[in-house]
């Protein structure tokens, strides 16, 4: 399988890592169409699609009398209200798993995500509305539920609900944790900013009524595109 990215995709990359890095700022001017065709040996139309690209995810914008510029951080692309569970359901919903392998879950894995037994992993990106991908995640689920890959490639839903709606395994609860990690070089690559960037750990792990961990996944959220909102009520006396 052919992994190479197309021409106008890598010199998009290759830019937003110098917005990422901070070595290109808000304000800083981004080189025109022809000077990127000098620059890069590309076609006029490979450097228009690359700008295209920024100016679609909001990183750079046409500015009168300055040409094409980095724009101020945008607000996190994604925002997810903590509650209840029906608040994480929704967040598989908006937030669309594109899996890209399957294999049986290694053992370092499995230490990693605190699951013991016979699982299998799914690895690919979220995304929402076609936007930069939000997450790297990797999900492992129970050997004797896991969804075939074909499946999962069309689920409408969360993984959970097909797996309670498949089997009958409902979920009785949901442990969250929440930390801030540096992302590696390869995941960093993958979602288009520059390594050891910050990002959010989220770890979700899905217990059913027997107390057995059906499902466990782990999403590396870069820093700019996921926030987590709550809302606190004072309780008066």
């Amino acid at each position: 399988m052919n992994n190479i990215q197309p021409r106008y995709r890598q010199i998009a990359d290759e830019l937003r890592l110098l917005i990422a890095s901070g070595r290109l700022k808000p304000g800083d001017a981004l080189p025109t169409e022809m000077e990127l065709c000098e620059a890069k040996d590309i076609s006029r139309h490979t450097a228009r699609e690359a700008l295209r690209i920024l100016t679609e995810d909001g990183l750079i914008a046409r500015r009168r009398g300055a040409g094409t510029v980095v724009t101020t951080p945008p607000a996190p692309a994604f925002a997810q209200p903590i509650g209840d569970f029906e608040s994480i359901l929704q967040y598989a919903r908006d937030a669309v798993f594109s899996p890209e392998k399957m294999r049986p879950a290694t053992s370092a894995e499995m230490k990693r995500m605190g699951v013991d037994g016979s699982y299998i992993t799914y690895t690919g990106l979220r995304r929402a509305s076609g936007e930069a991908p939000l997450a790297v995640t990797t999900i492992l689920v129970l050997n004797r539920l896991a969804p075939p890959m074909e499946e999962l490639s069309h689920l409408n839903g969360s993984i959970s609900e097909w797996i309670e709606g498949e089997h009958g395994a409902a979920v009785a609860n949901v442990i969250q944790r929440m930390e801030a990690v540096a992302l590696s070089k390869t995941d960093a690559t993958r979602l288009g900013v520059k390594p050891d960037s910050p990002a959010l750990r989220t770890l979700r792990r899905y217990i059913d009524t027997a107390g057995q961990t059906i499902l466990v996944s782990e999403s590396l959220h870069p820093a700019g595109r996921f926030a987590y909102e709550m809302k606190l009520t004072r309780q008066r006396k």
